[in-house]
């Protein structure tokens, strides 16, 4: 590691110490305190009618567009005040919200392009509000980059959605037709510092993307006050993009449209640099793009797996990173690269090439396994591999990067060298049985503090919050909810003190849980029971307390090591189905989590309160009665089994 990057990570730790401390005493969300301003009031709304203008450029970007679209429909839906969105070429009188760079802030001496990726302000000035980062620029040049996403669309292109906005916000009578969104991981400053204003200030809060699930003040006049605030995500790469198709999250949120869950990314902020990594050798690339007989893996490989010891196959994949890098072409589909980043990962299979020089470099690995799924017993052949084809494409593009996995037997660094400067690792870690599984826990944190070390480009995540749901769904049974949420911040916490640039999120957790990492994604510093807290207390209202208890108690059941005992505890996993319901969710167990849910049923007051518990029963609640019951009747007929 760099002494510069050490020294980094030294002083975000110290940061974020003294955050830590000074969020204990903020407000209750969690931000940290606007504090004491001798600063005016700025009205927005008074007596249900509209206080002050939206003024944006008359070439608006994207993210202007759509930030004042979000800040005169929520002021509407908080006041019944309809804002008037107008352009700077217009003549305005009265209080202002300049929304994104126009000339009315180049007057007062504010650019987008002053400000750095992803970097927002939120200002107060007399009888104006400013809200303005650096944004996309909608040019030819722009619309042509090249790059192939993670997630949400094949190519960059995908990512900039198209959606009726007033149709998707509730109003089709106000509708005018499409706008195309920002994309998911282009600069958005100013939506980011419309949104952070509209949680901040106007006490919005986005749980989901369903109207049901957010959570609006009622008030006819709206008025803020507050200290200019600059800054940016803690994280940079921001990679969760949950489309509730796992059950909880999915049922949680209601019934919803696609363009809803656009929306919701944008609001949480989620997407951000660009980076992208995962199998990109795998059968469907291999057969369109390499096809040359000498470049395929000996053995049953053939086919999945290339001989990543050919000279020439390292040259040809250097070459494309280059043309990829210079605008040339693009990457064929099926493979991952976007921005500064170009990934080669192998096929998710073990049937590496048997020729002589790839058998060397493998025996080279033979001592390097763990026990664990994550080890190294390929690391010494596949991360030669990599830097191969990492040090052609620093010779002539140095400020780019390879990008590539710390993955099952290539987890751990190798043995005997150095990876090379310009190759970015994005260890692939278990977090989803961190409270419960010491053993893979402590193997994760070798191979993650292994590489910090190792690690000079930046340094990504992708983390797994796969389990016990995805086995759950792949063999039809249903397995006790793995809410483990303050051990997910912990986690979230540490990775950002340490100076990872990104985390890809494999799996959906429930809603809270998302979107707790959402929230400290961008300010790792807030307090998670003050933001559970307040979830509980403004979703649920008077039904607050029993589904507080109620998902605290399937946290504490979830995350206590005693409940997953030999043989369900092995040593690199968990039996999940079989624990599920014998350990976990015990009949006394299912007994008072079901008497907290009719409490909250019983003590649900409006019909949203209602509505909203209703949910949270059918997705957590259903699920959990479903799967005790198969379990009780999978035991029928054997009189020596034990129905606990």
């Amino acid at each position: 590691m760099s002494k510069g990057l050490t020294m980094h990570r030294i002083l975000w730790s110290c940061v974020l110490t003294c955050l830590l401390h000074f969020c204990s005493a903020c407000a209750e969300f969690g931000h940290e305190s606007a504090g004491p301003t001798d600063k005016p009031a700025f009205t927005l709304a008074r007596d249900g009618q509209p206080a002050c203008t939206i003024v944006v450029s008359e070439h608006a970007t994207p993210a202007a567009r759509l930030a004042a679209l979000e800040l005169q429909y929520h002021v509407l839906k908080i006041t019944s005040a309809e804002l008037s969105i107008r352009p700077d070429t217009d003549p305005v009188t009265g209080p202002r919200v300049l929304v994104g760079d126009s000339s009315a802030t180049r007057a007062m001496g504010l650019k987008s392009t002053d400000f750095a990726p992803q970097e927002y302000l939120i200002a107060f000035r007399p009888e104006t509000v400013i809200l303005i980062g650096r944004d996309w620029e909608d040019t030819d040049a722009n619309r042509r980059e090249f790059g192939r996403p993670m997630s949400c669309g094949n190519t960059l292109a995908d990512t900039r959605h198209r959606i009726d906005y007033w149709k998707t916000v509730g109003l089709p009578e106000r509708s005018t037709g499409e706008i195309e969104l920002p994309g998911v991981y282009a600069d958005q400053g100013t939506c980011y510092a419309t949104y952070d204003f509209i949680e901040r200030f106007c006490n919005v809060r986005w749980y989901g993307p369903s109207e049901t699930s957010m959570v609006f003040p009622s008030q006819k006049t709206l008025t803020v006050q507050g200290v200019d605030i600059r800054r940016s995500p803690a994280l940079k790469c921001r990679n969760a993009l949950w489309s509730g198709n796992w059950p909880f999250m999915q049922k949680q949120w209601g019934p919803v449209m696609r363009q809803e869950v656009y929306l919701f990314w944008r609001r949480l902020r989620l997407g951000g640099e660009k980076w992208a990594c995962n199998h990109t050798f795998h059968p469907k690339t291999i057969q369109a793009m390499f096809t040359n007989p000498e470049y395929q893996a000996q053995g049953k490989g053939r086919g999945t797996q290339l001989c990543y010891t050919n000279p020439r196959l390292v040259e040809e994949v250097a070459q494309m990173a280059r043309d990829f890098f210079d605008g040339r072409r693009d990457v064929p589909e099926g493979w991952k690269a976007v921005g500064n980043y170009f990934a080669i990962v192998p096929d998710d299979n073990s049937n590496f090439c048997t020729c002589e020089q790839c058998r060397a470099l493998l025996d080279s690995g033979k001592d390097m396994g763990t026990g664990q799924f994550s080890s190294g017993t390929v690391s010494n052949y596949f991360f030669s591999f990599v830097n191969a084809v990492a040090r052609e494409v620093r010779k002539t593009h140095p400020d780019k990067y390879i990008a590539t996995l710390a993955y099952w037997n290539y987890a751990l660094p190798p043995h005997g060298f150095e990876v090379e400067p310009n190759v970015s690792v994005a260890p692939c870690l278990h977090t989803c049985v961190y409270a419960i599984h010491e053993e893979m826990r402590e193997n994760d944190m070798r191979l993650y503090r292994e590489w910090l070390q190792k690690a000079k480009a930046p340094m990504f995540l992708w983390n797994y919050y796969h389990h016990p749901m995805e086995p759950a769904l792949i063999d039809k049974w249903k397995c006790f909810p793995n809410v483990m949420v303050h051990e997910t911040a912990k986690s979230m916490r540490m990775f950002i003190r340490d100076g990872v640039r990104g985390i890809f999120v494999c799996g959906e957790q429930d809603m809270l849980e998302a979107y707790v990492i959402a929230k400290l994604w961008d300010d790792p510093a807030q307090d998670v029971d003050a933001i559970l807290h307040e979830f509980f207390r403004r979703y649920f209202g008077a039904a607050a307390k029993p589904m507080e208890e109620f998902y605290r108690r399937i946290e504490q059941i979830a995350c206590d090591p005693e409940n997953y005992p030999p043989p369900f505890h092995r040593k690199n996993g968990i039996d999940w189905k079989n624990v599920a319901w014998t350990h976990l969710g015990t009949a006394e167990r299912m007994e008072q989590l079901g008497e907290l849910m009719s409490e909250a049923q019983a003590l649900a007051q409006s019909d949203l309160e209602k509505r909203r518990v209703g949910l949270w029963y059918d997705a957590i609640w259903k699920w959990m009665e479903e799967g005790r019951a198969e379990y009780v009747a999978s035991l029928r007929g054997n009189s020596q089994a034990e129905i606990r």
